[in-house]
């Protein structure tokens, strides 16, 4: 074994120790306001207080609770630290599983292992990694049997992915792939109507349960009660309330400064925000309000608003990991000499019974020049989905000219492999493009995702040459 994967055995190392030095670095571990949450939300738990939280999905908060038992934060980033590596793990796995050569393999695990926004990620108390590690696992499941997935298979695929919708909310677009797949995959109708029951109905025990749950406590069916918050915050980057007629209620919701001025950011979370200011009329919430007031916007300004996500769409590839179109800093992703400054979410961390986060000087100018230099660049990305692509396109050639008869045999298996990762690469992006500000976070499953898909690509790209190379020899 370690003859034939000693590439990929002596990458895991490295990044291993790499990931040593991030834990040495900012220790006990990266805060963002988010992470005050899961932490206070993590602590009602164990302290017999049940009640989900109304803006964050409470998942992660359930996840972390062994280890608040422990009163040890450093813990929370070793688990994500070691998630990580296992995600470049089932990279590198469902690779070798497919025939790839083992170095091209452990190429295609090289932005899990080293990329600086996976490392930071992984040392933040956020639901990013873990998230990640359950959808790459179910992906992964669903792939492995040559001859398409039984049973237990899809149920423990649409389970996983059930769960990591407990983290993120905006991770149920998953399922799609997941069915797109078996429709594909499996055969005959028996026995796809069977793995469909299994993907969606364990998909959905986590995901009812959680809505359930929330009901329970906050008297709607929903992962949270500022939807509407967050699409304001999407929408107020363009909105133009001219020609539009508003109920009263909601005329105070039109966004007053010219749109080159505008901060999403602001208009979403800043208490001076006019969703906060305004008060909505008797008998409505401020969120249902607000939704309303979003939901008329998009009417109004379909175009604006499909220009707006596909700006942050196309920005997720650009060449740098620059503020993005919404001027929303990416400063807290990047490896620094000193820990980002918020003394209200330290002040918080501070009442549960945790130290704020510091910085190791030496372990910390190390990594803030290897952030500078050693990222993978957007286009990079970007041409590994055109490469995916194309493969799907060379095999639905094949297929068309074979007429549609590739069987369950190794070729049928790749390109459904194919379309599943190439499919959850351009969906997963869709849910933060649509209702948040751009983010680097929201990039993170690219890094795993891309590469594979490239990868078996290339794989039905090759095969087509190699069946026109077959097919042009003499007899």
């Amino acid at each position: 074994m370690l003859r034939r994967h000693w590439i990929f055995a002596g990458l895991v190392v490295l990044a291993a120790a790499l990931r040593g030095v991030v834990l040495v670095a900012y220790h006990p571990a990266l805060i963002f306001p988010d992470s005050v949450r899961y932490l206070q939300y993590a602590h009602n738990f164990t302290a017999g207080h049940w009640s989900p939280d109304a803006l964050r999905q409470s998942g992660y908060s359930v996840a972390i609770i062994p280890v608040l038992l422990l009163r040890a934060l450093w813990l929370i980033p070793l688990a994500q630290h070691l998630a990580g590596l296992a995600t470049a793990g089932l990279v590198y796995a469902v690779l070798i599983r497919f025939g790839t050569r083992p170095w091209l393999a452990a190429v295609a695990a090289l932005p899990v292992l080293f990329d600086p926004l996976q490392l930071v990620l992984e040392q933040y108390v956020l639901t990013d990694i873990g998230a990640m590690l359950l959808i790459m696992a179910a992906l992964v499941i669903l792939v492995w049997r040559r001859d398409g997935p039984r049973k237990r298979e899809t149920a423990a695929a649409g389970l996983l992915l059930g769960v990591a919708v407990t983290f993120r909310d905006q991770d149920l677009i998953m399922i799609v792939p997941a069915v797109l797949f078996l429709l594909i995959q499996v055969r005959p109708g028996r026995v796809l109507l069977t793995r469909l029951a299994a993907v969606t109905g364990c998909f959905l025990i986590p995901v009812i349960g959680y809505l359930g749950w929330f009901a329970a406590a906050h008297g709607q069916w929903n992962f949270t009660t500022f939807d509407g918050a967050f699409l304001y915050g999407r929408v107020a980057d363009f909105a133009s309330c001219s020609g539009l007629a508003l109920p009263a209620g909601e005329q105070p919701l039109c966004p007053a400064q010219p749109v080159a001025q505008r901060n999403a950011d602001f208009y979403t979370w800043n208490p001076q925000s006019p969703q906060w200011t305004s008060a909505p009329p008797a008998g409505m919430s401020r969120d249902a309000v607000v939704r309303d007031f979003s939901l008329r916007i998009l009417r109004h300004q379909p175009a604006s608003y499909a220009e707006a996500v596909g700006r942050d769409l196309l920005y997720g590839f650009s060449p740098a990991r620059g503020a993005g179109p919404e001027q929303y800093s990416p400063v807290y992703l990047q490896f620094r000499t000193s820990v980002r400054p918020d003394q209200a979410a330290y002040a918080s961390i501070a009442k549960l019974g945790y130290p704020a986060p510091a910085a190791e000087p030496g372990p910390a100018a190390f990594l803030t020049g290897y952030g500078r230099w050693v990222y993978l660049p957007g286009p990079v990305l970007a041409a590994g989905l055109v490469l995916a692509l194309g493969g799907l396109v060379t095999g639905w050639v094949r297929r068309r000219a074979s007429g549609g008869s590739s069987g369950q045999g190794s070729g049928r298996d790749n390109y459904t492999a194919t379309l599943l990762f190439t499919a959850s690469a351009i969906l997963i992006l869709l849910p933060p493009a649509m209702f948040a500000t751009f983010d680097w976070r929201y990039q993170l499953p690219q890094l795993s995702l891309i590469p594979v898909a490239a990868v078996l690509g290339s794989h039905e790209i090759v095969r087509r040459r190699s069946a026109g190379t077959q097919a042009g020899r003499p007899a």
